[in-house]
Protein backbone atom coordinates (compact mmCIF):
# COMPACT_ATOMS: atom_id res chain seq x y z
CA UNK A 1 0.00 0.00 0.00
CA UNK A 2 3.06 2.30 0.88
CA UNK A 3 4.26 1.43 -2.50
CA UNK A 4 1.03 2.73 -4.08
CA UNK A 5 0.77 5.60 -2.42
CA UNK A 6 3.90 7.08 -3.37
CA UNK A 7 3.59 5.92 -7.09
CA UNK A 8 -0.25 8.31 -6.56
CA UNK A 9 2.42 11.27 -6.62
CA UNK A 10 3.49 10.85 -9.89
CA UNK A 11 1.10 12.29 -13.12
CA UNK A 12 1.72 9.42 -14.98
CA UNK A 13 0.85 6.83 -12.83
CA UNK A 14 -2.39 8.71 -11.43
CA UNK A 15 -3.96 9.23 -14.89
CA UNK A 16 -3.21 5.24 -15.75
CA UNK A 17 -5.31 4.51 -12.54
CA UNK A 18 -7.77 6.88 -13.27
CA UNK A 19 -8.42 5.05 -17.01
CA UNK A 20 -8.09 1.98 -14.93
CA UNK A 21 -10.62 2.44 -12.22
CA UNK A 22 -13.33 4.14 -14.92
CA UNK A 23 -12.78 0.43 -16.74
CA UNK A 24 -13.52 -1.67 -13.81
CA UNK A 25 -16.82 0.84 -12.70
CA UNK A 26 -18.38 0.75 -15.89
CA UNK A 27 -17.95 -3.25 -16.57
CA UNK A 28 -19.11 -3.95 -12.87
CA UNK A 29 -22.25 -1.60 -13.79
CA UNK A 30 -22.78 -2.86 -16.71
CA UNK A 31 -22.66 -6.35 -14.92
CA UNK A 32 -25.56 -5.52 -12.39
CA UNK A 33 -27.64 -4.36 -15.01
CA UNK A 34 -27.75 -7.91 -16.52
CA UNK A 35 -30.39 -8.80 -14.03
CA UNK A 36 -33.27 -5.97 -14.65
CA UNK A 37 -32.88 -5.10 -18.18
CA UNK A 38 -34.16 -6.97 -21.37
CA UNK A 39 -31.15 -9.38 -22.77
CA UNK A 40 -31.09 -7.83 -25.87
CA UNK A 41 -31.01 -4.37 -24.11
CA UNK A 42 -28.05 -5.55 -22.06
CA UNK A 43 -26.08 -7.11 -25.15
CA UNK A 44 -26.45 -3.64 -27.41
CA UNK A 45 -25.16 -1.95 -24.00
CA UNK A 46 -22.57 -3.75 -23.67
CA UNK A 47 -21.21 -3.75 -27.80
CA UNK A 48 -21.62 0.15 -27.15
CA UNK A 49 -19.62 0.00 -23.60
CA UNK A 50 -16.86 -2.14 -25.29
CA UNK A 51 -16.27 0.78 -28.24
CA UNK A 52 -16.63 3.47 -25.71
CA UNK A 53 -14.28 2.04 -23.69
CA UNK A 54 -11.76 1.00 -26.19
CA UNK A 55 -11.89 4.79 -28.02
CA UNK A 56 -11.27 6.10 -24.61
CA UNK A 57 -8.35 3.75 -24.19
CA UNK A 58 -6.91 4.83 -27.65
CA UNK A 59 -7.27 8.42 -26.97
CA UNK A 60 -5.09 8.07 -23.84
CA UNK A 61 -2.38 5.43 -25.02
CA UNK A 62 -1.63 7.80 -28.20
CA UNK A 63 -1.48 10.74 -26.00
CA UNK A 64 0.55 8.87 -23.29
CA UNK A 65 3.20 6.63 -25.29
CA UNK A 66 5.29 4.79 -23.88
CA UNK A 67 4.50 1.32 -22.39
CA UNK A 68 0.70 2.25 -22.52
CA UNK A 69 0.25 2.27 -26.54
CA UNK A 70 2.60 -0.90 -26.88
CA UNK A 71 0.22 -2.69 -24.62
CA UNK A 72 -2.91 -2.03 -26.83
CA UNK A 73 -1.05 -2.93 -30.46
CA UNK A 74 0.04 -6.48 -28.72
CA UNK A 75 -3.61 -6.51 -27.42
CA UNK A 76 -5.37 -5.33 -30.60
CA UNK A 77 -3.48 -8.45 -32.66
CA UNK A 78 -5.71 -10.76 -30.16
CA UNK A 79 -8.26 -11.45 -32.74
CA UNK A 80 -9.27 -14.81 -31.02
CA UNK A 81 -10.33 -13.37 -28.11
CA UNK A 82 -11.33 -9.78 -27.99
CA UNK A 83 -14.94 -8.08 -29.18
CA UNK A 84 -14.81 -6.52 -32.48
CA UNK A 85 -15.84 -3.44 -31.37
CA UNK A 86 -12.54 -3.53 -29.07
CA UNK A 87 -10.92 -4.77 -31.94
CA UNK A 88 -11.89 -1.65 -34.20
CA UNK A 89 -10.94 1.40 -32.32
CA UNK A 90 -7.36 -0.68 -30.53
CA UNK A 91 -6.57 -1.12 -34.24
CA UNK A 92 -5.79 2.12 -34.67
CA UNK A 93 -2.84 2.40 -32.27
CA UNK A 94 -1.16 0.21 -35.04
CA UNK A 95 -0.29 3.56 -36.87
CA UNK A 96 2.42 5.66 -36.47
CA UNK A 97 2.74 7.97 -32.91
CA UNK A 98 3.58 11.63 -32.83
CA UNK A 99 7.51 11.95 -33.15
CA UNK A 100 9.48 13.91 -30.89
CA UNK A 101 11.19 16.99 -31.88
CA UNK A 102 14.12 16.72 -33.76
CA UNK A 103 16.26 18.74 -31.77
CA UNK A 104 16.03 15.89 -28.77
CA UNK A 105 17.00 13.84 -31.36
CA UNK A 106 20.11 15.52 -32.45
CA UNK A 107 21.32 15.46 -28.70
CA UNK A 108 20.57 11.81 -28.37
CA UNK A 109 22.18 11.02 -31.18
CA UNK A 110 25.52 13.00 -30.55
CA UNK A 111 25.23 11.82 -26.38
CA UNK A 112 25.17 8.16 -27.60
CA UNK A 113 28.01 8.32 -30.46
CA UNK A 114 30.38 11.17 -29.06
CA UNK A 115 30.24 13.47 -32.04
CA UNK A 116 28.40 15.82 -33.58
CA UNK A 117 25.78 14.81 -36.22
CA UNK A 118 26.79 16.89 -39.23
CA UNK A 119 30.43 14.78 -38.39
CA UNK A 120 28.88 11.77 -38.45
CA UNK A 121 26.62 12.22 -41.40
CA UNK A 122 26.79 13.61 -45.11
CA UNK A 123 23.02 14.17 -44.79
CA UNK A 124 20.66 13.50 -42.03
CA UNK A 125 16.83 14.23 -42.67
CA UNK A 126 15.39 16.31 -39.96
CA UNK A 127 11.58 14.90 -40.39
CA UNK A 128 11.32 10.85 -39.03
CA UNK A 129 10.26 8.52 -41.61
CA UNK A 130 8.74 6.05 -38.93
CA UNK A 131 7.65 7.17 -35.52
CA UNK A 132 6.81 4.62 -32.42
CA UNK A 133 6.16 4.02 -29.06
CA UNK A 134 9.58 3.96 -27.72
CA UNK A 135 11.90 5.25 -31.16
CA UNK A 136 11.94 6.78 -34.01
CA UNK A 137 13.89 6.53 -37.75
CA UNK A 138 15.39 8.78 -39.77
CA UNK A 139 17.31 8.29 -43.00
CA UNK A 140 20.73 9.69 -43.45
CA UNK A 141 23.67 9.33 -45.84
CA UNK A 142 27.47 8.18 -44.45
CA UNK A 143 30.23 9.86 -45.24
CA UNK A 144 31.31 7.10 -47.07
CA UNK A 145 27.65 7.67 -49.33
CA UNK A 146 25.82 4.67 -47.98
CA UNK A 147 21.94 5.04 -47.47
CA UNK A 148 21.29 4.65 -44.01
CA UNK A 149 18.66 4.09 -41.51
CA UNK A 150 19.12 5.64 -37.82
CA UNK A 151 17.08 4.28 -35.20
CA UNK A 152 16.65 6.88 -31.96
CA UNK A 153 15.34 5.77 -28.70
CA UNK A 154 13.27 8.68 -26.92
CA UNK A 155 14.63 10.97 -24.59
CA UNK A 156 13.68 9.31 -21.43
CA UNK A 157 11.54 6.25 -22.38
CA UNK A 158 13.28 4.40 -19.60
CA UNK A 159 11.22 6.17 -16.76
CA UNK A 160 7.86 6.18 -18.65
CA UNK A 161 8.61 2.40 -19.08
CA UNK A 162 9.13 1.84 -15.35
CA UNK A 163 5.66 4.00 -14.24
CA UNK A 164 3.85 1.85 -16.59
CA UNK A 165 5.09 -1.57 -15.89
CA UNK A 166 3.99 -1.13 -12.37
CA UNK A 167 0.30 0.40 -13.58
CA UNK A 168 -0.11 -2.84 -15.86
CA UNK A 169 1.09 -5.04 -12.81
CA UNK A 170 -1.84 -3.19 -10.97
CA UNK A 171 -4.60 -3.84 -13.67
CA UNK A 172 -3.33 -7.59 -13.93
CA UNK A 173 -3.90 -8.30 -10.39
CA UNK A 174 -7.77 -6.84 -10.60
CA UNK A 175 -7.81 -8.77 -14.21
CA UNK A 176 -7.19 -12.37 -12.31
CA UNK A 177 -10.37 -11.26 -10.20
CA UNK A 178 -12.48 -11.98 -13.20
CA UNK A 179 -12.73 -16.08 -13.11
CA UNK A 180 -13.45 -15.97 -16.97
CA UNK A 181 -10.54 -14.07 -17.78
CA UNK A 182 -8.27 -15.77 -15.69
CA UNK A 183 -9.56 -19.33 -16.93
CA UNK A 184 -8.19 -18.25 -20.40
CA UNK A 185 -4.91 -16.98 -19.81
CA UNK A 186 -2.03 -16.83 -16.74
CA UNK A 187 -2.03 -13.26 -16.82
CA UNK A 188 1.37 -13.36 -14.41
CA UNK A 189 3.11 -15.27 -17.29
CA UNK A 190 1.66 -12.91 -20.35
CA UNK A 191 2.95 -9.98 -18.60
CA UNK A 192 6.29 -11.18 -17.83
CA UNK A 193 6.24 -12.17 -21.66
CA UNK A 194 5.30 -9.00 -22.52
CA UNK A 195 7.43 -7.05 -20.32
CA UNK A 196 10.42 -8.90 -21.12
CA UNK A 197 10.57 -8.26 -25.12
CA UNK A 198 9.48 -4.71 -24.30
CA UNK A 199 12.80 -4.75 -21.96
CA UNK A 200 14.27 -6.22 -25.13
CA UNK A 201 13.59 -3.35 -27.26
CA UNK A 202 15.09 -1.05 -24.94
CA UNK A 203 18.88 -2.87 -26.49
CA UNK A 204 19.23 -1.74 -30.12
CA UNK A 205 22.46 -3.76 -29.96
CA UNK A 206 20.48 -6.75 -29.30
CA UNK A 207 17.98 -5.49 -31.83
CA UNK A 208 21.28 -5.50 -34.14
CA UNK A 209 22.27 -9.13 -33.38
CA UNK A 210 18.75 -10.22 -33.72
CA UNK A 211 18.80 -8.74 -38.03
CA UNK A 212 22.53 -10.98 -38.18
CA UNK A 213 20.55 -14.04 -37.10
CA UNK A 214 17.89 -13.27 -39.36
CA UNK A 215 20.20 -12.54 -42.13
CA UNK A 216 22.13 -15.85 -41.97
CA UNK A 217 19.58 -18.07 -41.40
CA UNK A 218 17.89 -16.68 -44.82
CA UNK A 219 20.81 -16.31 -47.16
CA UNK A 220 19.44 -19.72 -49.10
CA UNK A 221 16.70 -17.77 -50.19
CA UNK A 222 16.63 -14.62 -52.83
CA UNK A 223 12.95 -13.75 -51.95
CA UNK A 224 13.26 -12.35 -48.58
CA UNK A 225 16.43 -9.17 -47.28
CA UNK A 226 17.03 -7.62 -44.16
CA UNK A 227 19.44 -4.84 -43.05
CA UNK A 228 22.51 -4.85 -42.57
CA UNK A 229 23.97 -3.22 -39.43
CA UNK A 230 26.16 -0.73 -39.14
CA UNK A 231 28.30 -0.88 -35.82
CA UNK A 232 30.71 1.66 -35.61
CA UNK A 233 27.19 4.22 -35.38
CA UNK A 234 25.34 1.55 -33.20
CA UNK A 235 24.64 1.92 -29.78
CA UNK A 236 22.27 0.39 -26.55
CA UNK A 237 20.74 3.38 -27.56
CA UNK A 238 21.38 4.74 -31.41
CA UNK A 239 20.94 1.66 -33.84
CA UNK A 240 22.38 2.74 -37.58
CA UNK A 241 21.20 -0.31 -40.39
CA UNK A 242 21.25 -0.63 -44.41
CA UNK A 243 18.28 1.31 -45.24
CA UNK A 244 15.77 -0.52 -46.94
CA UNK A 245 14.04 1.14 -50.17
CA UNK A 246 10.14 -0.43 -50.08
CA UNK A 247 6.36 0.15 -49.51
CA UNK A 248 4.37 -1.72 -47.00
CA UNK A 249 2.72 -5.00 -48.07
CA UNK A 250 -0.93 -4.04 -47.83
CA UNK A 251 -0.45 -1.15 -50.28
CA UNK A 252 -1.93 -3.28 -52.87
CA UNK A 253 -2.36 -0.28 -55.60
CA UNK A 254 1.58 0.27 -55.69
CA UNK A 255 1.84 -3.45 -55.82
CA UNK A 256 -0.81 -3.59 -58.61
CA UNK A 257 1.43 -1.21 -60.26
CA UNK A 258 4.89 -2.05 -60.23
CA UNK A 259 2.90 -5.92 -61.48
CA UNK A 260 3.90 -7.75 -58.57
CA UNK A 261 2.47 -10.96 -58.85
CA UNK A 262 0.28 -11.00 -55.18
CA UNK A 263 -0.25 -14.69 -55.13
CA UNK A 264 3.17 -15.40 -55.31
CA UNK A 265 4.02 -12.71 -52.27
CA UNK A 266 1.58 -14.32 -50.36
CA UNK A 267 3.39 -17.67 -50.59
CA UNK A 268 6.74 -16.30 -50.12
CA UNK A 269 5.33 -14.37 -47.29
CA UNK A 270 4.00 -17.45 -45.21
CA UNK A 271 6.73 -19.96 -46.23
CA UNK A 272 9.41 -17.41 -44.53
CA UNK A 273 7.34 -17.59 -41.24
CA UNK A 274 6.94 -21.09 -41.39
CA UNK A 275 10.49 -21.51 -41.75
CA UNK A 276 11.14 -19.29 -38.99
CA UNK A 277 8.53 -21.27 -36.11
CA UNK A 278 8.71 -24.64 -37.76
CA UNK A 279 12.53 -25.03 -38.81
CA UNK A 280 14.58 -22.34 -37.05
CA UNK A 281 12.41 -21.70 -33.58
CA UNK A 282 13.15 -17.36 -33.96
CA UNK A 283 10.57 -15.73 -35.51
CA UNK A 284 9.60 -12.06 -35.83
CA UNK A 285 7.13 -11.37 -33.35
CA UNK A 286 6.07 -8.08 -34.76
CA UNK A 287 5.69 -8.40 -38.76
CA UNK A 288 2.68 -5.45 -39.14
CA UNK A 289 2.42 -4.11 -42.18
CA UNK A 290 5.16 -1.10 -41.53
CA UNK A 291 8.03 -4.03 -41.24
CA UNK A 292 6.77 -5.88 -43.65
CA UNK A 293 7.80 -3.87 -47.06
CA UNK A 294 7.60 -5.24 -50.86
CA UNK A 295 10.63 -3.71 -52.80
CA UNK A 296 9.33 -3.29 -56.82
CA UNK A 297 10.89 -7.30 -58.20
CA UNK A 298 8.35 -8.57 -55.49
CA UNK A 299 11.50 -9.06 -52.18
CA UNK A 300 10.34 -8.99 -48.97
CA UNK A 301 12.43 -6.41 -46.97
CA UNK A 302 12.06 -7.17 -43.31
CA UNK A 303 12.77 -4.64 -40.93
CA UNK A 304 12.64 -3.88 -36.88
CA UNK A 305 13.56 -6.42 -35.01
CA UNK A 306 13.42 -5.52 -31.65
CA UNK A 307 10.46 -7.91 -30.83
CA UNK A 308 11.63 -11.38 -31.46
CA UNK A 309 10.27 -15.13 -30.02
CA UNK A 310 12.04 -18.11 -29.87
CA UNK A 311 10.18 -21.39 -29.73
CA UNK A 312 11.77 -24.39 -27.59
CA UNK A 313 12.56 -27.77 -29.58
CA UNK A 314 10.40 -29.68 -27.73
CA UNK A 315 7.56 -27.05 -28.63
CA UNK A 316 8.62 -26.74 -32.17
CA UNK A 317 8.15 -31.10 -32.11
CA UNK A 318 4.39 -30.96 -30.94
CA UNK A 319 3.82 -27.87 -33.27
CA UNK A 320 4.62 -29.95 -36.06
CA UNK A 321 2.27 -32.72 -34.67
CA UNK A 322 -0.51 -30.52 -34.64
CA UNK A 323 -0.22 -29.47 -38.26
CA UNK A 324 0.07 -33.04 -39.01
CA UNK A 325 -3.10 -33.77 -36.93
CA UNK A 326 -5.07 -31.28 -38.59
CA UNK A 327 -3.81 -32.40 -41.66
CA UNK A 328 -5.13 -36.09 -41.38
CA UNK A 329 -8.26 -34.94 -39.84
CA UNK A 330 -7.04 -36.97 -36.35
CA UNK A 331 -8.88 -35.32 -33.39
CA UNK A 332 -7.04 -37.33 -30.94
CA UNK A 333 -3.54 -37.08 -32.06
CA UNK A 334 -4.77 -33.05 -32.20
CA UNK A 335 -5.65 -33.17 -28.66
CA UNK A 336 -2.19 -35.15 -27.81
CA UNK A 337 -0.34 -32.24 -29.51
CA UNK A 338 -2.61 -29.54 -27.82
CA UNK A 339 -2.81 -30.92 -24.75
CA UNK A 340 1.56 -31.47 -24.82
CA UNK A 341 1.75 -27.35 -25.86
CA UNK A 342 -0.13 -27.07 -22.18
CA UNK A 343 -3.02 -25.17 -23.86
CA UNK A 344 -5.97 -27.50 -22.44
CA UNK A 345 -6.98 -26.70 -18.57
CA UNK A 346 -6.62 -29.43 -16.39
CA UNK A 347 -10.08 -31.43 -15.88
CA UNK A 348 -10.96 -31.05 -19.03
CA UNK A 349 -13.31 -33.56 -20.36
CA UNK A 350 -11.45 -34.82 -23.61
CA UNK A 351 -14.23 -37.14 -24.62
CA UNK A 352 -16.42 -34.00 -24.90
CA UNK A 353 -13.78 -31.68 -26.62
CA UNK A 354 -13.00 -34.31 -29.29
CA UNK A 355 -16.26 -34.35 -30.95
CA UNK A 356 -15.97 -30.62 -30.92
CA UNK A 357 -12.75 -30.86 -32.51
CA UNK A 358 -14.10 -33.12 -34.98
CA UNK A 359 -16.83 -30.93 -36.06
CA UNK A 360 -14.41 -28.28 -36.41
CA UNK A 361 -11.97 -30.46 -39.09
CA UNK A 362 -15.50 -30.96 -41.22
CA UNK A 363 -14.72 -27.73 -42.41
CA UNK A 364 -11.40 -29.36 -43.53
CA UNK A 365 -11.71 -30.00 -47.26
CA UNK A 366 -9.46 -31.87 -49.07
CA UNK A 367 -6.16 -30.74 -48.60
CA UNK A 368 -6.80 -27.46 -48.28
CA UNK A 369 -7.58 -25.78 -44.79
CA UNK A 370 -9.61 -22.98 -45.27
CA UNK A 371 -9.69 -20.69 -42.53
CA UNK A 372 -11.87 -18.07 -43.80
CA UNK A 373 -14.92 -19.70 -42.54
CA UNK A 374 -13.69 -18.55 -39.09
CA UNK A 375 -11.97 -15.23 -39.90
CA UNK A 376 -15.28 -14.14 -42.13
CA UNK A 377 -17.39 -11.57 -39.99
CA UNK A 378 -19.96 -13.68 -39.24
CA UNK A 379 -18.02 -16.82 -37.90
CA UNK A 380 -15.75 -14.57 -36.24
CA UNK A 381 -17.94 -14.25 -33.01
CA UNK A 382 -18.78 -18.02 -33.56
CA UNK A 383 -15.32 -18.68 -33.54
CA UNK A 384 -14.75 -16.57 -30.16
CA UNK A 385 -17.92 -18.35 -28.28
CA UNK A 386 -15.93 -21.46 -28.95
CA UNK A 387 -12.99 -20.92 -27.86
CA UNK A 388 -14.61 -19.65 -24.36
CA UNK A 389 -16.60 -22.19 -24.39
CA UNK A 390 -13.73 -24.75 -24.70
CA UNK A 391 -10.84 -25.42 -22.12
CA UNK A 392 -8.59 -23.69 -24.00
CA UNK A 393 -5.84 -21.42 -21.71
CA UNK A 394 -2.25 -19.28 -23.12
CA UNK A 395 0.48 -20.50 -21.73
CA UNK A 396 3.63 -18.68 -21.24
CA UNK A 397 5.56 -17.89 -24.22
CA UNK A 398 2.88 -18.05 -26.48
CA UNK A 399 1.07 -14.70 -26.99
CA UNK A 400 3.78 -13.28 -29.34
CA UNK A 401 3.74 -15.92 -31.43
CA UNK A 402 0.40 -16.46 -31.86
CA UNK A 403 0.18 -12.59 -32.60
CA UNK A 404 3.02 -13.00 -35.19
CA UNK A 405 1.09 -15.80 -36.85
CA UNK A 406 -1.86 -14.00 -36.86
CA UNK A 407 -0.63 -10.95 -38.43
CA UNK A 408 0.79 -12.75 -41.26
CA UNK A 409 -2.04 -15.05 -42.16
CA UNK A 410 -4.37 -11.45 -42.34
CA UNK A 411 -1.48 -10.05 -44.75
CA UNK A 412 -1.63 -13.15 -47.02
CA UNK A 413 -5.20 -13.58 -47.18
CA UNK A 414 -5.16 -10.15 -48.00
CA UNK A 415 -2.72 -11.00 -50.80
CA UNK A 416 -4.51 -14.04 -52.03
CA UNK A 417 -7.77 -15.07 -50.55
CA UNK A 418 -7.09 -18.32 -51.88
CA UNK A 419 -4.10 -19.24 -50.44
CA UNK A 420 -3.36 -22.90 -49.36
CA UNK A 421 -2.11 -22.92 -46.08
CA UNK A 422 -1.38 -26.94 -45.26
CA UNK A 423 -0.28 -27.07 -49.08
CA UNK A 424 2.28 -23.88 -48.56
CA UNK A 425 3.50 -25.44 -44.92
CA UNK A 426 3.90 -29.21 -45.76
CA UNK A 427 7.44 -28.95 -47.11
CA UNK A 428 8.77 -27.25 -44.33
CA UNK A 429 6.70 -29.72 -41.56
CA UNK A 430 8.22 -32.88 -43.89
CA UNK A 431 12.35 -31.35 -43.46
CA UNK A 432 11.49 -30.85 -39.55
CA UNK A 433 10.19 -34.59 -39.83
CA UNK A 434 13.61 -35.68 -41.57
CA UNK A 435 15.50 -33.79 -39.75
CA UNK A 436 14.40 -35.03 -36.54
CA UNK A 437 14.82 -38.61 -37.86
CA UNK A 438 18.13 -38.15 -38.92
CA UNK A 439 18.92 -36.40 -35.63
CA UNK A 440 17.33 -39.22 -33.23
CA UNK A 441 18.67 -42.09 -31.50
CA UNK A 442 17.40 -45.32 -33.59
CA UNK A 443 15.80 -46.88 -30.13
CA UNK A 444 13.65 -43.51 -29.85
CA UNK A 445 13.10 -44.02 -33.76
CA UNK A 446 11.61 -47.78 -32.78
CA UNK A 447 9.37 -46.69 -29.44
CA UNK A 448 7.94 -43.46 -31.32
CA UNK A 449 6.86 -45.77 -34.73
CA UNK A 450 5.89 -47.91 -32.26
CA UNK A 451 3.36 -45.76 -30.16
CA UNK A 452 2.24 -43.79 -33.49
CA UNK A 453 1.00 -47.34 -35.11
CA UNK A 454 -0.34 -48.37 -32.45
CA UNK A 455 -3.04 -45.08 -32.03
CA UNK A 456 -3.51 -45.13 -35.56
CA UNK A 457 -4.43 -48.78 -35.98
CA UNK A 458 -8.01 -49.71 -34.75
CA UNK A 459 -8.48 -50.73 -31.40
CA UNK A 460 -9.26 -54.11 -30.62
CA UNK A 461 -12.88 -54.04 -29.35
CA UNK A 462 -13.90 -51.86 -32.55
CA UNK A 463 -11.73 -54.16 -34.48
CA UNK A 464 -14.59 -57.10 -33.14
CA UNK A 465 -17.64 -54.28 -33.34
CA UNK A 466 -17.08 -53.58 -37.18
CA UNK A 467 -16.46 -57.01 -37.21
CA UNK A 468 -19.62 -57.64 -36.07
CA UNK A 469 -21.79 -55.41 -37.92
CA UNK A 470 -20.10 -56.01 -41.41
CA UNK A 471 -20.99 -59.97 -40.76
CA UNK A 472 -24.71 -60.00 -39.33
CA UNK A 473 -25.63 -56.35 -40.23
CA UNK A 474 -28.21 -55.18 -37.57
CA UNK A 475 -28.36 -58.72 -35.72
CA UNK A 476 -25.54 -58.53 -33.24
CA UNK A 477 -23.57 -61.97 -32.27
CA UNK A 478 -22.96 -63.21 -28.63
CA UNK A 479 -19.48 -64.13 -29.37
CA UNK A 480 -17.81 -67.08 -26.88
CA UNK A 481 -15.47 -66.13 -24.65
CA UNK A 482 -13.13 -68.23 -26.73
CA UNK A 483 -13.62 -67.27 -29.82
CA UNK A 484 -13.28 -63.82 -28.59
CA UNK A 485 -10.17 -64.37 -26.95
CA UNK A 486 -8.45 -66.00 -30.10
CA UNK A 487 -9.82 -63.10 -32.00
CA UNK A 488 -8.16 -60.94 -30.21
CA UNK A 489 -4.66 -62.89 -30.38
CA UNK A 490 -4.94 -62.97 -34.20
CA UNK A 491 -5.69 -59.26 -34.07
CA UNK A 492 -2.70 -58.37 -31.83
CA UNK A 493 -0.53 -60.76 -33.88
CA UNK A 494 -1.42 -59.31 -37.03
CA UNK A 495 -1.12 -56.03 -35.66
CA UNK A 496 2.58 -56.95 -34.25
CA UNK A 497 3.33 -58.02 -37.72
CA UNK A 498 2.45 -54.96 -39.81
CA UNK A 499 4.59 -52.66 -36.87
CA UNK A 500 7.53 -55.15 -37.59
CA UNK A 501 7.47 -54.46 -41.07
CA UNK A 502 7.16 -50.60 -41.33
CA UNK A 503 10.10 -50.52 -38.52
CA UNK A 504 11.51 -52.24 -40.89
CA UNK A 505 11.01 -50.40 -43.58
CA UNK A 506 11.97 -47.05 -41.21
CA UNK A 507 15.55 -48.90 -40.85
CA UNK A 508 15.62 -49.06 -44.52
CA UNK A 509 14.67 -45.25 -45.10
CA UNK A 510 17.49 -44.09 -42.61
CA UNK A 511 20.12 -45.78 -44.10
CA UNK A 512 19.26 -44.40 -47.68
CA UNK A 513 19.06 -40.84 -45.64
CA UNK A 514 22.19 -40.93 -43.86
CA UNK A 515 24.28 -42.71 -46.74
CA UNK A 516 25.93 -39.19 -47.28
CA UNK A 517 25.51 -38.08 -43.67
CA UNK A 518 27.11 -40.67 -41.93
CA UNK A 519 29.87 -43.38 -42.18
CA UNK A 520 28.37 -45.52 -45.34
CA UNK A 521 28.89 -48.90 -42.46
CA UNK A 522 26.31 -47.04 -40.24
CA UNK A 523 24.12 -47.31 -43.46
CA UNK A 524 25.05 -51.11 -44.05
CA UNK A 525 24.31 -52.13 -40.61
CA UNK A 526 20.67 -50.33 -40.73
CA UNK A 527 19.69 -51.23 -43.90
CA UNK A 528 20.56 -54.93 -43.22
CA UNK A 529 18.63 -54.91 -39.92
CA UNK A 530 15.95 -53.41 -41.52
CA UNK A 531 15.67 -56.07 -44.37
CA UNK A 532 16.43 -59.11 -42.00
CA UNK A 533 13.27 -57.55 -40.09
CA UNK A 534 10.98 -57.28 -43.49
CA UNK A 535 11.94 -60.98 -44.29
CA UNK A 536 11.23 -62.79 -41.12
CA UNK A 537 7.49 -61.47 -41.78
CA UNK A 538 7.79 -63.90 -44.99
CA UNK A 539 9.31 -66.85 -42.94
CA UNK A 540 7.19 -70.17 -44.36
CA UNK A 541 7.33 -71.38 -40.87
CA UNK A 542 5.37 -68.11 -39.67
CA UNK A 543 2.83 -68.36 -42.87
CA UNK A 544 2.38 -72.24 -41.61
CA UNK A 545 1.18 -70.96 -38.32
CA UNK A 546 -0.33 -67.81 -39.63
CA UNK A 547 -2.48 -70.61 -41.50
CA UNK A 548 -3.08 -72.81 -38.97
CA UNK A 549 -4.56 -70.31 -36.83
CA UNK A 550 -7.02 -69.01 -39.62
CA UNK A 551 -7.79 -72.37 -39.87
CA UNK A 552 -8.81 -72.58 -36.06
CA UNK A 553 -10.67 -68.65 -36.90
CA UNK A 554 -12.63 -70.50 -39.15
CA UNK A 555 -13.98 -73.41 -37.38
CA UNK A 556 -14.80 -71.39 -34.16
CA UNK A 557 -16.13 -68.83 -36.47
CA UNK A 558 -18.42 -71.94 -37.75
CA UNK A 559 -19.48 -73.04 -33.99
CA UNK A 560 -20.02 -69.41 -32.86
CA UNK A 561 -22.84 -68.92 -36.11
CA UNK A 562 -24.69 -72.18 -35.04
CA UNK A 563 -24.94 -70.70 -31.34
CA UNK A 564 -26.77 -67.84 -33.27
CA UNK A 565 -30.13 -67.22 -31.66
CA UNK A 566 -32.81 -67.58 -34.13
Amino acid sequence: MSEFLGLMKDLRFRRTMRMLFKFVWAFWWLGKQKYFIPRRRWEAKTKALYRKQASYFTETAMDMGGLIIKLGQHVSAQVDFLPKEILDELSKLQDSVAPVDFSEIKRKVESELHAPVNELFAEFDTTPIAAASLGQVHRATLRTGEQVAVKVMRPGVEDIIEIDSKSIQIAVRLLKRQSRIAALMDLDAVYEEFYDTVMDELDYQKEGRNAEEFQQQFTHRKDIVVPGIHWSYTTSKVLTMEFMEGVKINNFAQLDAWGVDRTALAKSLLEIFVEQILVNGFFHADPHPGNVLVQPDGTIALIDFGMVGRIAKDMKTQMVALLMAVYLKDAQGAINAINRLRFLRRNTDLEVFSRNLTLLFEQINGDTFDLSFVTSGDNTEELRDFLYSQPFQLPANTTFMGKAMITVYGLCLGLDPELDLIGTARPYIQRVVLKDLRGSVFSTVVDEGTTLLKGILPTTKKFISAVDRIDSGNLRVKLSSSFEKKLIETQNRNTRRIIATIIGAVFLLTAANLWNEVSPIVSYVLGTLGLLIMLGQLMPGGNRREARHVRQMNAMRERSRLERPK
